[in-house]
């Protein structure tokens, strides 16, 4: 990734970002570093704009003395994009902390999409890959958008509200809290991605089931580079497995549009290893002046607790703690979730004991919505082929149908 004309080095994004965080403070720039702006924080720290809601960050050294006296936090910074220190100043510090993995792939490997995969995965894989596409074409209507640039604003706000949406979907699933869905950054996000998007600087990716969005992606961009910075799929469509596929049409516009890097960004998961050409750090630096014993108290202090979360996030502390934080937050919601029982049929019950409804318009549907586009991944066909049933003597039992294939689902209290 680029970091020469980032998205966070924008007006927008860095007055929006003040609009949010830190109101009444004054942003502040160096002399000796060039590329980043900064505010006063606690302990009269100077922290870099933006802080840990960036993708990447780099800067220049020069030979100024504005640093006397004072200490300097700088979060998200990519060492393998070589930051220039052209004539480093004596007295001058840098403690370094090494906090996340970060995964991209390198399109100036691959000519097309197809070189990528046969470059990437091997024959099986590539296969289940382009069955999984398949079918989800084949049982849905699904089309894909790009809003970057000139966007309708009533559009923007539908799509985002329609993201947070999934993101509760998505995380209620996985029983743990999530950073980006607070409301003080949410409120952030939903701000900045409109403008920045006009500007050619961001743009949300979108996947669609007729007029619904089913995956979409937030993405920053720089001159030749799509950062992915949030991605949520919706988890009733995950036995086509949705967030490959996602990954892949996203892959397939970087193609299309002479992007030479995708950037998957901080954080592990197993798609980012797979899919990705190189995995990188995400460095926190610590600039002080070495000369002052108060600043290197500060420096040294704030290192070693750098320090720490990383061995805590690298023993999966974080994981534990975000669950913990769900389930204090959201401590009922678990009790009243309901089971459901998949029982395959060898034949349907009798016609006259059974009511033909539209299942997916049931006050059930949001239980039994993903176990129905299950069935339509192994019968390889559109809902409006397959029929589907309700048993007249007994509540919340369902049975879909295509003919061939007989799935009893039952509701469990």
């Amino acid at each position: 990734m680029e970091t020469k004309s980032t998205p966070f080095s924008t007006n927008t994004f860095q007055k929006v970002w003040k609009k949010h965080f830190i109101k009444n403070k004054k942003i502040e720039s160096f002399k000796f570093l060039e590329g980043l702006n900064f505010y006063k924080g606690r302990f009269s720290i100077f922290f870099n704009i933006g802080r840990n809601l960036t993708k990447g960050n780099s800067y220049t050294i020069k030979n100024y003395k504005d640093y006397k006296n004072k200490v300097f936090m700088i979060y998200d910074i990519l060492p393998h994009l070589n930051t220039q220190i052209n004539d480093f100043p004596k007295n001058l510090g840098i403690l370094k902390s090494t906090q996340y993995p970060g995964f991209l792939i390198d399109l100036n490997q691959y000519n097309t999409i197809d070189d990528y995969l046969l470059n990437t995965f091997s024959k099986n894989t590539r296969m289940k890959m382009r069955k999984f596409t398949k079918r989800l074409d084949k049982c849905f209507n699904i089309s894909v958008k790009m809003l970057y640039g000139k966007i309708d604003k009533e559009e923007y706000n539908k799509v985002f509200d329609y993201f947070m949406t999934l993101l509760q979907k998505r995380y209620s699933e996985k029983q743990i809290s999530y950073n980006n869905m607070q409301p003080d950054e949410w409120s952030f996000y939903k701000e900045v991605a409109l403008p920045l998007i006009e500007e050619k600087k961001a743009s949300l990716f979108v996947v669609y089931d007729d007029q619904t969005p089913i995956a979409i992606t937030y993405n920053y961009h720089t001159d030749s580079s799509l950062i992915d910075a949030i991605t949520v799929f919706d988890i009733d469509y995950s036995k086509f497995n949705i967030g490959y596929v996602n990954n892949l049409k996203l892959l397939d516009w970087c193609f299309d549009n002479d992007i030479k890097t995708l950037d998957f960004s901080k954080g592990y998961f197993d798609y980012k290893k797979r899919m990705s050409s190189m995995q990188y750090d995400f460095e926190y630096h610590i600039i002080f002046d070495k000369k002052s014993i108060l600043s290197k108290l500060k420096a040294y202090g704030y290192h070693n607790f750098f320090k720490l979360k990383a061995y805590l996030r690298n023993k999966n502390i974080d994981i534990k703690f975000h669950k913990f934080t769900y389930k204090i937050k959201y401590k009922n919601q678990s009790k009243l979730k309901k089971k459901i029982e998949i029982t395959k049929l060898d034949c349907l019950p009798s016609l006259d004991k059974l009511s033909e409804v539209d299942i997916l318009l049931t006050e059930d549907n949001s239980l039994l919505r993903k176990h129905v586009y299950d069935f339509l991944y192994l019968v390889v066909q559109p809902y409006n082929e397959i029929k589907s049933y309700k048993i007249k003597s007994k509540e919340g039992i369902y049975i879909l149908s295509n003919g061939k294939l007989n799935h009893q689902i039952k509701i469990l209290e």
